[in-house]
């Protein structure tokens, strides 16, 4: 099957003869390929936007923007002006919307890595592109305050003896409270960009040239100072806690490439709704309402267990970071 889709995707986007089959690459949110044709080696991806196309085809939009814009990035890859095509994604039958990308001859970060620069410098350029963002159209863990959502999850849970529906019950209290000041930051940010939204160190390559950004499938509108507040405290992390050498640093380039500054506990709440967006999703593949995808059910049950239960915690560390800013 994989044989002959290798042939199928070199022919959509025009790369020449296949010299070599799919070869597996990793299976994390998606699954990735690696395809050596004619032209050269390239990544396969498959993007599962079924469900969120439109979304996607402006991840698409903005990330050609980026590209443009001179943003270390992977190249995209069209496919031919004769291949079925839905902006640059292709649709194969048996699998899905896949995107093709240039080889990026790379390896992932390690704590040795002085990306400071880079980072806060390509923060401000992106936040440069589309400064119009709409919130409504921001990402679900800002939107996590409904109690409503969150009380319909544990009943199903408790009718299902799920093993995470215990300690949820002790602990919507803080986890409402938490989604609340989530929601209420954003709203009140104003800064609204279209943006990557997923800027963490394992979607940066480390090249001879440099550090590339990798992985556009989810950029949309979110808080310019949000976003890089976060990517700020994942990249800056060193034994737990952040550095505040490299914090400096970053900060000083993204204001410098005409960022706005950013403080404060308050800056760093994108944190816990990404922490809150993932609670979310593990309840759903428990309760049979989104799919598994690469991992296994009870996998899933014991990590929504273990999260709930050290929320108040996790938001008292990021609490403690915002003010390290």
């Amino acid at each position: 099957m994989l044989d002959a889709t290798a042939g199928v995707v070199a022919a959509a986007y025009g790369l020449g003869p296949v010299l070599g089959p799919f070869v597996p690459l990793s299976y994390r949110s998606s699954r990735t390929w690696t395809l050596t044709a004619r032209k050269g080696r390239f990544l396969v991806k498959h993007v599962p936007a079924e469900g969120w196309r439109d979304d996607f085809a402006r991840a698409m939009r903005f990330e050609e923007k980026a590209l443009a814009a001179g943003i270390s990035m992977a190249r995209p890859v069209a496919p031919v002006a004769t291949a079925p095509a839905f902006g640059c994604a292709v649709e194969v039958d048996g699998i899905g919307l896949l995107r093709v990308y240039e080889w990026v001859d790379g390896r992932p970060l390690d704590d040795a890595d002085e990306v400071s620069a880079w980072l806060g410098s390509t923060l401000a350029r992106l936040h440069r592109i589309e400064p119009s963002g709409r919130p409504e159209a921001a990402p679900e863990w800002y939107r996590l305050d409904d109690r409503e959502q969150w009380d319909g999850w544990l009943r199903e849970g408790e009718r299902l003896r799920k093993p995470w529906a215990p300690v949820l019950r002790d602990g919507l209290t803080g986890i409402l409270d938490s989604a609340a000041w989530v929601s209420r930051t954003f709203r009140e940010a104003g800064d609204y960009v279209v943006t990557h939204r997923d800027i963490e160190p394992w979607n940066v390559l480390m090249t001879d040239a440099g550090p590339v950004l990798i992985d556009w499938d989810v950029a949309g509108p979110d808080s310019a100072r949000l976003e890089a507040a976060q990517a700020t405290l994942s990249f800056t992390t060193r034994a737990g806690l952040p550095d505040p050498a490299v914090v400096r640093r970053t900060v000083e380039a993204y204001v410098d490439g005409g960022g706005m500054p950013f403080s404060g506990a308050d800056v760093m709440v994108r944190r816990v709704g990404l922490r809150l967006g993932r609670l979310a999703e593990r309840l759903r593949m428990s309760l049979g309402r989104q799919e598994l995808g690469p991992h296994e059910v009870a996998q899933v049950e014991a990590r929504a267990a273990a999260q709930i239960t050290d929320m108040p915690d996790f938001v008292a560390r990021v609490r403690l970071f915002g003010s390290m800013l």
